[in-house]
């Protein structure tokens, strides 16, 4: 190549290219973008030690989700980055024996409705495990038609079960046509709406007593719903379709009913996933503290400008996001001086309690708090190895 054409003309008039240098350029630029359009959507695998690596690079790459797995032997857990089809076919091809999966439903991320159920099958007897998701199901319906005008299908729902002898553990999520929640926290503020319903009715509509379980506390049997509500908290791992626990023979499996009658397992798999959204969604739902009635909740709707998934996915989440509350459900509840409280009495020597996350029940008065830090537990007289502390605080009692 001539020194002219390398550096350009010394007088600065524009020198003509070849016609077979623009052609290779052109050549060389298809090929490049062919190369990072298949990698940026369909062969990225990269795993991280730490969650919120994962999720800074999978801000950087378009298309990718960020999932997290145990380690088969060790139970150790660790996080990776890849689209849906990508990780569908490695994970295909995986031995079941080692598939510790989850999904992690990343705080701001739009959602589908889930729920995780389950009880001590040893302690609740002759339950009619199906009869209970099936009521569940009615009252979900009836708070979607109420607040939202939505009239629920049982075409929608994935169910998942992964029980065995010793407890009871099934997965519901609802896929609503075209349509999310603006992400897992309105999510667990519409499913909080749910139980606050069930217990308000329950007196009214005795069939509603089937939702409750025994549930060994330590001390004493205590009465309660079959429904996790600790699963909405920000960047949750939710376990996926054909994946057991490390150390756990129990996995996840279509029951046959609703939706998963005729799927196979690709449409199970990508069915079952919290945070994939159909192309055509252009609804996300919202729910969240009404900020003139602190007491109340606030039911509404947002249409997306473009399309929630594609082109310009990440700047339509991010519009989504920029008007949401950060207080409600984590950080600073309505009640401050409350938040205070619940604090001081749950540190232990030199260990100070911190909010986790909270839950307010509009309808029952009543605020639940899960802490984190200190699992010191006046119920039990020592601190739990692993599972957290929760406070319940009634407002309704102050008020009387």
């Amino acid at each position: 190549m001539s020194p002219v054409v390398f550096y350009g003309s010394p007088q600065g008039v524009p020198v003509k290219k070849p016609m077979s240098l623009l052609r290779l350029l052109r050549e060389i630029h298809i090929d490049l973008k062919k190369q990072t359009d298949l990698i940026s959507r369909d062969v990225v695998w990269a795993t991280f030690p730490r969650q919120d690596e994962a999720i800074r690079f999978s801000k950087e790459h378009a298309h990718t989700k960020v999932f997290s797995y145990q380690d088969h032997l060790s139970g150790q857990r660790r996080f990776l980055v890849s689209t849906h089809d990508e990780f569908w076919r490695r994970y295909n091809n995986m031995d079941p024996q080692i598939r510790h999966h989850y999904e992690v439903i990343q705080e701001g991320s739009p959602c589908h409705i889930y729920f995780d159920l389950e009880f001590n099958a040893k302690l609740n007897q002759k339950r009619d495990a199906d009869e209970m998701v099936d009521t569940l199901v009615a009252v979900t319906f009836s708070a979607l038609q109420d607040k939202y005008s939505i009239e629920g299908q049982e075409e929608w729902i994935i169910e998942l079960d992964s029980s065995n002898e010793e407890k009871f553990s099934r997965h519901l999520i609802i896929r609503i046509p075209k349509t999310a929640f603006k992400d897992n926290s309105h999510v667990g503020a519409f499913i909080s709406e749910i139980c606050s319903r069930i217990a308000a009715q329950r007196a009214a509509n005795p069939n509603l007593d089937k939702l409750y379980i025994t549930k060994d506390s330590g001390a004493e049997p205590v009465d309660q719903l079959f429904v996790d509500t600790a699963v909405y908290s920000r960047n949750r791992c939710f376990r996926l379709a054909f994946s057991s626990k490390s150390g756990k023979k129990s996995f996840l499996v279509a029951t046959g009913r609703f939706k998963c009658k005729n799927m196979n397992d690709k449409e199970l798999f990508m069915e079952s996933l919290i945070c994939r959204l159909d192309d055509d969604c252009d609804k996300l739902l919202i729910c969240k503290l009404d900020l003139e009635c602190k007491k109340a909740l606030h039911f509404d709707t947002e249409a997306s400008v473009t399309r929630i998934q594609g082109k310009n996915c990440r700047v339509t989440i991010d519009t989504y996001r920029s008007d949401f509350p950060q207080a409600y459900t984590y950080g600073r509840s309505p009640f401050p001086a409350l938040d205070g409280f619940i604090e001081s009495i749950a540190s232990f020597g030199s260990v100070s309690g911190k909010i986790r996350c909270w839950y307010w029940f509009s309808q029952d008065g009543l605020m639940i708090y899960s802490m984190s830090r200190s699992r010191y537990c006046e119920h039990i007289g020592r601190e739990h190895k692993s599972n957290h502390v929760f406070f319940a605080f009634s407002i309704q009692y102050l008020t009387k």
